[in-house]
């Protein structure tokens, strides 16, 4: 009962992928309408931007509602997570002030609020993408943030060809979503004890020696439409060969370098 009280939160918390796109289409359809208005104003321009600003408000919410309970399912850096998540209620209650005042207000108040609201998406949507991606995927200056996820690969001692191989696979699959800026189901993969430890399952990823009764190594061979597959991100999942590089590293005692 306990496994699906986590499942049911995080599938209705991976809504929040999707709804939030919304938000941000509508919002730009709805400055998009502006500028077409302000130069030839209408009565039906002003009722379609009405219903563009009220869809807004109702994705708002719903976006904001998913985003809650998709932070209370998995752990991610609490700076980064604090600052998306007033960002998102916030941008949430703004969306029905300013469908509101479209429908109450005057022009000039409506249009201000609309540009107002414009800005408070694209910040919040930007914050969304530092939490989920890192601060250099979404750095606009180009300058890494001093948060930046570690690779996993961090000593100078030049590791074996089979815990390279390992590496890649786990950096390229895994880390992710089981690193130092989220580690989803509390399990983190970027280092050897943290592996050990396992997640909030209480099984170590790894059984070392023992390829054939790691967890790890379970999970990754599940159908893809298995609730407990990895990675449980949408796609083919891992190769054989990939499977296989795995196999053999926790066969030889799973070293990192």
């Amino acid at each position: 009962m306990g496994e699906m009280d986590s499942i049911i939160p995080e599938r209705l918390g991976n809504l929040h992928l999707i709804l939030l796109h919304l938000p941000i289409g509508f919002v730009a359809a709805a400055v998009l309408l502006e500028f077409w208005r302000w130069k030839r104003p209408s009565p039906e321009g002003a009722w379609l931007q009405g219903r563009l600003l009220a869809a807004n408000a109702v994705a708002s919410l719903l976006a904001a509602g998913a985003g809650l309970l998709l932070a209370s399912t998995g752990s991610y850096d609490e700076g980064a997570l604090a600052l998306h998540r007033w960002a998102g209620v916030g941008c949430a209650g703004f969306a029905i002030v300013a469908w509101l005042t479209h429908v109450r207000g005057g022009m000039w108040s409506a249009r201000v609020t609309l540009g107002i609201l414009f800005l408070v998406t694209t910040v919040t949507g930007h914050l969304g993408a530092t939490l989920t991606h890192g601060a250099r995927v979404t750095n606009w200056w180009g300058v890494a943030a001093s948060s930046e996820v570690k690779p996993v690969v961090t000593s100078t001692i030049q590791p074996d060809a089979v815990t390279k191989s390992a590496m890649v696979v786990l950096e390229r699959s895994c880390i992710e979503c089981h690193g130092v800026k989220k580690a989803r189901g509390k399990l983190r993969l970027d280092t050897r004890a943290a592996a050990l430890a396992g997640g909030k399952s209480g099984q170590p990823a790894l059984t070392l020696g023992k390829p054939e009764t790691s967890e790890l190594i379970r999970r990754v061979k599940l159908p893809r439409d298995d609730d407990e597959a990895m990675p449980s991100t949408e796609g083919p999942g891992l190769s054989a060969t990939d499977i296989k590089t795995l196999e053999t590293w926790i066969a030889a005692g799973a070293q990192w370098p």
